[in-house]
Formats: structure tokens, sequence, C-alpha cells
């Protein structure tokens, strides 16, 4: 019995592994393509297909301070259709995101913090589909 349980767990740890360095590895190029912003911290988000509106979304809260500069990358994983979309809310106040007004989506949204506090990202998949995906947040230095 205990070999049993020793070869489930072998076998979890092993199917979750390659997913995490999937991840890793989409995190890894997503916070190359910053350019000339210094990286803070990412976010990973994984959600199913659903058929409810608004789709399913997480919220992350985000501590930003005064007169500094922000930026959001967006990377979406390989072999999912869903489009990952992020808003960037203070309070109940929607400040950007990258679903652009005509429905395309940008690669990265910012915005220049006006006071510090905690700030939230809104993430969810374009039309409720299944999607991976990693947001890296970021700043800019302002000469």
């Amino acid at each position: 019995m205990k070999h049993i349980i020793l070869l489930i767990a072998v076998g979890m740890f092993l199917s979750v592994a390659p997913l995490a360095a999937q991840s890793d590895e989409l995190v890894n190029s997503c916070a190359l393509s910053i350019g000339n912003a210094t990286y803070l911290k990412d976010f990973k988000f994984k959600m199913p297909q659903s058929a409810v509106k608004p789709p399913p979304s997480a919220r992350s809260p985000v501590v930003c301070n005064k007169g500094t500069v922000y930026k959001f990358s967006v990377c979406n994983a390989d072999g999912y259709e869903g489009k990952l979309i992020i808003e960037i809310y203070d309070g109940q106040t929607k400040l950007v995101s990258n679903l652009k007004a005509d429905n395309s989506l940008g690669d990265a949204c910012g915005f220049s913090c006006m006071k510090s506090g905690v700030y939230y990202i809104k993430a969810y998949f374009q039309d409720g589909k299944e999607g991976a995906g990693v947001c890296v947040m970021s700043y800019i230095t302002v000469k």
C-alpha cells in the first residue's frame, strides 16, 4: 500500500513539474519584452472555458506609489485559445486596460500613479475561452 501511495505522489509531482516550467518560461519571455522598464512582479493566470457572462475573473492587489509610471505587460501561453485581458482599478474606478475601444488587445498598458495606495489587477480571458497567461508589472523611470 505504501508503494502505491509513493507512486501516486511521484506521478503527481512529475505531471505538475512541466506546467510550472512552462509558466516560468512564459514569465521569463514576457519579462524580456518590457523594454526599458524595471521588473517588479509577475502574475500568472489560468482559467477554464466558461459560458458565463461576464467571464470569470481573478483579482490581485498591488501597491503603487505616487509619481511612478507603471507598465503591465501581457503574454499568452501557446496552445490556448483565450487571450488575457487585464484591467487596473483604483477602488471601483477602472484606470486602464489592454483591451482597446475597437476590441483589439494590446501587449501592455500603463498609468502614471497619482496617489499611493492599493490598486487591483482584474484578469480574465476574452470571450470566456480557456486560457493561460502572465502579466508582468514594471515601472518606468522618467527622466
